[in-house]
């Protein structure tokens, strides 16, 4: 049986795709440890949302690391890193690395974890975010163009 194609593959490459269904499949992993956290570890709620609105903040200025751009050989969407993608990925590697240091001061034990992981699964699904919308802002041009040739 013919496995049924997403509206988003046929325009995107494959190392783009990809790199959607890893962070897909990342925040789910990271929400589920986030939410076992606040239900079984007693995380605080109101902590684990905030953290995962500051991560998810940080995630789509981060998706913004690689330059997607559509190609008219292929007629897919694809990514690659300029000059201000590799600024953001430096940044992007102090945060984390920041991250653990900053939050370690001030909080430990079972909360340390729990920011941790809920400031990860947000910073996924701002990447995630960033991304669709930047594809869809591509699609949505493409469409425009095509309109004011017919």
């Amino acid at each position: 049986m013919a496995r049924k194609e997403s509206r988003y593959r046929k325009y995107l490459d494959k190392p783009v795709f990809t790199r959607m269904r890893v962070l897909i499949i990342l925040s789910i992993l990271f929400i589920v440890i986030t939410i076992y956290e606040v239900l079984v570890a007693g995380f605080n709620i109101f902590q684990a949302m905030g953290s995962i609105l500051i991560g998810l903040l940080v995630g789509i200025v981060v998706s913004r690391k690689y330059h997607l751009s559509w190609d008219s050989e292929s007629q897919q969407v694809v990514s690659n890193i300029d000059w201000i993608g590799a600024v953001i990925f430096v940044l992007y590697i102090i945060f984390m690395i920041g991250r653990s240091v900053v939050v370690g001061y001030w909080v430990h034990g079972t909360a340390y974890f729990g920011i941790i992981f809920a400031i990860t699964a947000g910073v996924m699904i701002g990447r995630l975010v960033g991304t669709r919308h930047t594809i869809n802002k591509i699609r949505e041009d493409l469409r425009k163009i095509r309109e004011s040739l017919t």
